[in-house]
């Protein structure tokens, strides 16, 4: 996780990203401070407001009997993971951009791409995740579900381009 970040920040941070065990964001609430007995509320809303600030999790105005609804982002993955599942989600992003540049006539059908690894969800869906910004909205599904982050894209030459980008800023 991030150094700079309070260590009940920190511990909140994988926590979360364990509790996700699909991959996928989804909302925590009160549920927090059963996890935490330790922290009170005030130090809990304070560590949900570091990671919010970072762009690790999303705070709803929805609040529950005692805290607002969080959900984290596929960035908290990206720091927590290594931690949380020892697994690396920039570099399982990239062999992902790699596949999908390497034959891009398959449209980036998501169960297929997921198969062709041969990795569990919870390492694929974070790993997706950091690539969904590459491509607009119009270029992947968007429908509500909650197998992936999207099931398909829609591969074309600005996408490749995007990717490769990005290839060349998280590889040394």
């Amino acid at each position: 996780m991030y150094d700079h970040l309070s260590p009940l920040a920190q511990r909140v941070g994988v926590w979360l990203a364990k509790e996700c065990t699909n991959g996928m964001p989804r909302g925590f609430g009160d549920e927090l401070l059963e996890a935490f007995p330790e922290a009170d509320l005030a130090a809990m809303r304070t560590a949900l407001a570091e990671l919010k600030v970072e762009g690790l999790v999303e705070l709803s105005g929805v609040i529950g009997p005692r805290l607002s609804r969080s959900r984290p982002t596929y960035r908290l993955f990206t720091a927590a993971d290594p931690t949380a599942t020892r697994q690396d989600p920039m570099r399982d992003a990239v062999i992902i951009a790699r596949m999908l540049i390497e034959d891009p006539q398959k449209n980036g059908i998501v169960r297929d791409l997921n198969r062709a690894l041969g990795w569990e969800r919870r390492r694929f869906n974070p790993a997706l995740g950091q690539l969904l910004d590459l491509f607009p909205s119009n270029r992947r599904s968007n429908e509500t579900q909650n197998e992936y982050p999207t099931r398909q894209l829609l591969v074309l030459d600005d996408e490749i381009l995007a990717m490769q980008r990005f290839i060349k800023s998280h590889t040394l």
